[in-house]
């Protein structure tokens, strides 16, 4: 007879960030699981500490604490499992995202094809791309200038596709050799790992060329099987494991904390992936399920649909360390369009450069509030332009003309979870990602989505009660239709008609932002009668069946301005029109 399973009354989960590590508890309420309690604390990566193990216990300490559940013995070694007298965990599961990214090469034939498939599988991971290399372009270099690029940049991997499978041939091998021998050519202690993913045939031609003096990986399947198809998720898993392996196994004091694990550990990135992939199957499977972390030195967009996962991360920019990278990138003037004030000469720079000395900092202001959040914005659109041309298109829509049907959307990160107001964070959502149809907007206020994710692994029926059970923050429902219409022009007909009694009309205007009262706790009918040629995710002039919508700390936001989004040219019209914008929301 099969043992059974040992039932987990309780989870510990710990995620360990760049700037602060949180210890969350899920445990059995009456059956059910619940999430308990939450403690956060610096994550001690630098000096003096060195140890991230001095954090992630501080942070158990003032768990233990709230939830009144000694977590830890006299000893500091964590109570495992859960003792008749109440302490202790059953379960511990550990998420990371303090490590560096790896630093990467990408070597392909040609530039819009194996190279940018390259590009997009790196952007699932944490990763810095250092260099690009086409064998076919403009900038075409010899063998031997691209084995001194390499030689020069000494990254942690260089990843190398082209060729569809019993496809080209030579000209693969051709580039196989120039990387060989630019790896082959740096000390053996900091040789990098050629990873191929490019046409399967030619596997044991590359493991010759190779040879075995220079680390070599080969993927499960090829990024561009064909010229029309792309598979990302070999490549990516094994980007995953040489980061987790190489680069999170260095963190200082990890590998203690390690050790409390009941499962490997996962990359923060990955995990919170893994709540959004769940998030997918629970509702409509015509619609994707979107999941957004603004965090300080990362940027993360997570899309799934009908349970597959597509991640971007973003390890370049986040609010608090990449600042000036993102300023460089999407510049002055697109962060500035976001202000009702105007900046003072050299106040963003100044802003950055202080987030980044002291990224644990709250803005002391409304001022300083507003161009954190405008930072976000930015960063939020920054990763979407990467994600984007990876995912399925929507039916006959382009990809590029706005976000297919996603529902729900949630938003992470302290700059949107520590909104003084929660209409700020829904419109910073709505702003950075222009939705479309009719969504719920959910605010991950505990950043539970990590560990949530964790805590699949170990038990997915704790996840899924978790999530259920208040685990995310309701904004409200959000509706957005689209169309080709005049501003001022009715674009919509709304009827409320309220569980607690009495109904609400209104008629919404094309280019504007309309807040109806839902509070949270309460339920609404919802009737949608757009005009003719408006989309509401049901195809032109269609409102599709009545809604029951939930309330929540916003209310029922119509956002009917439009996409994409436009802003007035004047600058001074520009301002007024981000103030009402604010105002509407009740930031």
């Amino acid at each position: 007879m099969a043992d059974k399973q040992p039932r987990i009354e309780s989870i510990l989960a710990i995620d360990i960030g760049s700037v602060n590590t949180q210890a969350v508890l899920v445990a059995q309420v009456e059956g059910v699981y619940r999430f308990v309690a939450r403690a956060q604390m610096p994550t001690t990566l630098e000096e003096p500490w060195a140890d991230v193990a001095v954090g992630v216990r501080h942070a158990v300490e003032q768990l233990s604490t709230i939830a009144t559940r000694p977590m830890l013995g006299d000893s500091g070694m964590l109570i495992t499992p859960e003792q008749e007298d109440g302490s202790g965990v059953d379960v511990v599961v550990i998420t990371s995202s303090a490590a560096e990214p790896l630093r990467l090469v990408l070597a392909g034939l040609v530039g819009d094809l194996s190279v940018d498939s390259l590009r997009r599988a790196a952007a699932g991971t944490y990763t810095w791309v250092e260099d690009v290399i086409a064998l076919l372009g403009a900038a075409t270099l010899t063998e031997d200038a691209r084995a001194r690029r390499i030689v020069a940049l000494q990254p942690d991997a260089v990843c190398v596709a082209g060729g569809s499978d019993g496809g080209a041939s030579g000209p693969v091998l051709d580039l196989v050799e120039s990387v060989a021998l630019g790896a082959g050519l740096i000390e053996p202690t900091s040789r990098p790992a050629i990873i191929y993913a490019g046409n399967a045939s030619l596997r044991p031609r590359v493991r010759q060329i190779v040879g075995q003096e220079v680390p070599l990986i080969m993927t499960n399947g090829n990024v561009r099987p064909s010229l029309e198809a792309e598979d990302l998720g070999a490549l990516q898993s094994e980007l995953e494991n040489l980061h987790t392996t190489t680069k999170l196994a260095n963190v200082p004091g990890l590998g203690n904390i390690a050790a409390w694990s009941t499962l490997p550990l996962l990359s923060t990135a990955r995990s919170f992936g893994t709540a959004v992939q769940y998030l997918s199957t629970t509702g409509d499977p015509k619609r994707g399920a979107l999941g957004v972390d603004a965090g300080a030195a990362t940027t993360m967009i997570a899309a799934a649909f009908n349970g597959r996962l597509y991640p971007t991360v973003r390890s370049d920019i986040g609010t608090a360390f990449g600042g000036a990278r993102l300023v460089a990138e999407a510049g002055h003037d697109a962060i500035a369009r976001w202000l009702p004030f105007e900046l003072a000469a050299g106040e963003l720079d100044a802003f950055v450069i202080n987030k980044e000395l002291h990224p644990t900092s709250i803005p002391p202001d409304v001022r300083e509030l507003l161009i954190e959040q405008a930072l976000a914005r930015e960063a939020i659109r920054a990763t979407l332009k990467v994600a984007r041309p990876g995912w399925p298109r929507s039916g006959s829509r382009s990809i590029g003309t706005w976000l297919p049907p996603m529902e729900p959307i949630v938003g992470s990160g302290a700059v949107l979870t520590r909104a003084p107001r929660p209409g700020q964070a829904a419109l910073t959502l709505l702003d950075a990602l222009e939705p479309m149809g009719v969504t719920q907007l959910l605010l991950d206020v505990y950043n539970l989505m990590p560990v949530l994710g964790a805590i699949a692994t170990a038990s997915p029926l704790a996840a899924v009660q978790a999530i259920e059970n208040g685990g995310l923050f309701l904004l409200g429902t959000a509706v957005m239709p689209v169309g080709r219409v005049r501003t001022g022009e009715v674009v919509l007909g709304v009827k409320m008609s309220y569980e607690t009694g009495g109904d609400l009309e209104v008629e919404v205007a094309a280019g504007t932002l309309e807040i109806l009262p839902l509070p949270a706790g309460q339920q609404a009918r919802l009737e949608l009668r757009p005009r003719r040629g408006v989309d509401l995710g049901y195809g032109p002039g269609r409102g599709g069946k009545p809604l029951t919508v939930k309330g929540g700390a916003v209310g029922l936001i119509i956002d009917a301005r439009g996409r994409p989004l436009a802003l007035p040219d004047d600058a001074e019209q520009r301002r007024r029109q981000i103030q009402q914008w604010l105002w509407d929301v009740g930031a």
